[in-house]
């Protein structure tokens, strides 16, 4: 109740009514919900209505004057000003459509409103016109959700003319991180030569080499030739970071613009490529991310190494919200970590029957935390996580329920732009410990001798051919047009080294040379792309014995696969004096950016 008081006072002075003190914490929100609904009613049936409000094209609104006066500071001073408008019984309004006046006007009678993308800029405009901040936020926080390359320069400079900051800033932010796909459309040179530094003249940018920011100025600049040939030497003076590019590119620049291009930044891109910031995406590096691991301090307390496998430095990403365990993993096409399901781990040594959690999060590089995100519609353990065409799908998993474990059939596929799950077809059979991966827009499940393929366009789930040695709990990748699986267990609970192969033009499996590790090690092995080459990832437990003592240790190695001559290459050893990894650890390839993690070795 406090809370609805803080809430109508916090409405009465941002719409210009002093606020009352009178009992505020006593409101009954029932009460307002009902006359709320009552005054819809009335507008509904053309009852008591003592306004007329005309837009363009002359479509007309009955409506009370009150209501507009207490949704808007624009018409309460009309209102009440004591000028013509305050006591006509009809007004017009300019600028603003009757599809746009319809959705105010629900927005005022019920404090919903039904955005799309074809009427959120042209209802920003109307609540901009009327000075409703809060239904300006609803439409930003709309068009924030559904950025994409093609529409965000669109959304900046829409959110510039307007003024609306967080708009503004977000969209920005987009662009520096997509700017390579953003430069390829139409609206990126519709740019105001301000706006394009603004975006340019930044450390966040997300390129791999300085040469992107001149093309894009050069695509910017052909759009209008006449025009902006006078700007080029403002834009390469602010924007061009001279250092960072080759010798080679800068000395085969075409006249035109080495003459716009201030002598000192051509002189010092040619003698150093030293003293300048790199951008955000030049500092990012490839790194095998380990999930469920323990810091040998901090007893069970879970830590996510990542490991830079060529400098060998090791940094820590921040771990999933409440230490969350089993939990699916994918990294996007676009670099987006997300994780989902899991479970949060008991105080119990003993408890082995954990519940399944809905949590769903993804994963921001800058500030190094998990953002929460709409949740699984099915909670579940160890689901798969897998990026398809524009979406992600959750896969299988296990609940424990009734009388024990329960493996899962569902399916259930995530779209980022209405951040929401929903269900799609269930599998034939239900699925844990199983692996799951895409190819060309179809995903492959595999676990045992059952092997599915999805196809998302049609909905439908279909047979392949079953791997020559089944096994389940074994590991998936998908490299150079085949779905390489590797280990596992066979149906006596046996673990095995087999390498298979399935070639998806051909529909047939081909058997590899085994797993170059040792069984007495009982190693746990984990398949991945590192630097677009196959990997495993392998802990092996080695015992010793000292002084008639038996004693164990871990090592955490990475073998590089040669398919030319169907080898296994160790490449590297992880540090053994920093964490121990669990049975059910994972490991995940994305491009990181170390000066926002914490450096732990």
């Amino acid at each position: 109740m406090a809370a609805l008081g803080e809430l109508g006072s916090h409405l009465q002075t941002q719409n210009g009514i002093p606020p009352s003190n009178a009992a505020s914490s006593t409101m009954d929100p029932f009460h307002a919900c009902s006359i709320l609904q009552q005054l819809k009613i009335m507008y509904d049936e053309v009852q008591l209505t003592d306004i007329i409000v005309e837009v363009d094209h002359g479509k007309q609104f009955p409506c009370h004057r009150n209501v507009l006066a207490a949704i808007s500071p624009y018409f309460r001073s009309m209102f009440t000003s004591g000028l013509t408008e305050s006591t006509q019984k009809e007004v017009r309004i300019v600028g603003v459509d009757a599809d746009s006046m319809h959705l105010v006007l629900d927005y005022a009678y019920t404090s919903r409103v039904a955005l799309t993308e074809a009427n959120v800029q042209a209802l920003f405009t109307a609540a901009s016109i009327f000075q409703i901040p809060s239904l300006q936020d609803q439409c930003a926080q709309y068009m924030i959700s559904r950025l994409d390359p093609q529409n965000c320069t669109g959304v900046f400079i829409f959110a510039d003319h307007y003024g609306h900051q967080e708009l503004k800033d977000r969209a920005q932010d987009y662009i520096r991180k997509k700017f390579l796909c953003v430069t390829k459309e139409q609206e990126f040179f519709h740019l105001r030569k301000d706006q394009l530094i603004s975006i340019l003249d930044s450390d966040d940018l997300n390129i791999e080499k300085e040469e992107h920011v001149y093309d894009g100025i050069v695509g910017w600049f052909e759009h209008e030739r006449n025009k902006r040939e006078i700007h080029l030497p403002e834009i390469f003076a602010k924007c061009i970071r001279m250092p960072l590019m080759e010798d080679a590119f800068v000395e085969n620049i075409p006249p035109l613009f080495a003459q716009a291009m201030p002598t000192i930044c051509v002189q010092r891109g040619k003698n150093s490529a030293n003293g300048c910031t790199q951008r955000l995406g030049m500092t990012a590096i490839e790194m095998i991310m380990c999930f469920e691991a323990a810091n040998k301090h901090s007893g069970k307390k879970q830590t996510v190494p990542c490991l830079d496998t060529v400098t060998g430095k090791v940094y820590k990403l921040c771990k999933p919200p409440n230490d969350m365990r089993e939990v699916g993993i994918v990294v996007t096409p676009d670099n987006d970590i997300y994780i989902a399901g899991g479970y949060r781990p008991s105080s119990s040594d003993v408890c082995i029957d954990h519940k399944a959690e809905s949590d769903f999060c993804l994963y921001d590089h800058c500030s190094n935390r998990w953002l929460q995100k709409a949740p699984l519609l099915r909670a579940r353990i160890g689901c798969k996580l897998v990026h398809c065409c524009g979406k992600l799908y959750a896969i299988g998993g296990r609940v424990y329920e009734g009388d024990g474990r329960n493996p899962l059939k569902s399916v259930e596929c995530y779209d980022s732009r209405d951040n929401c799950w929903s269900a799609v077809s269930m599998m034939p059979s239900a699925m844990e410990f199983h692996s799951a991966v895409e190819h060309k827009e179809l995903i492959y499940v595999l676990q045992g001798e059952v092997f599915l393929c999805y196809d998302p366009h049609k909905d439908y789930w279909g047979y392949l051919t079953p791997m020559t040695v089944p096994r389940s709990q074994g590991m998936a990748a998908v490299y150079k047009d085949s779905i390489y699986y590797v280990a596992g267990t066979r149906g006596n609970h046996q673990r095995v080294l087999t390498v298979e192969a399935y070639d998806i033009e051909q529909n047939k499996w081909i058997r590899r040379k085994d797993l170059p590790c040792d069984q007495s090690s009982n190693p746990y092995i984990k398949l991945l792309l590192l630097k677009n080459k196959l990997h495993l990832f392998v802990r092996a437990t080695q015992v010793s014995v000292e002084e008639l003592v038996f004693r164990t240790s871990r090592k955490n190695s990475l073998y590089q696969y040669d398919e030319v001559v169907d080898q296994w290459r160790k490449v590297y050893e992880t540090p053994d004096r920093l964490w121990d990894l669990g049975r059910h650890f994972e490991c995940a390839v994305a491009k990181l950016y170390p000066q926002c993690l914490q450096k732990a070795l």
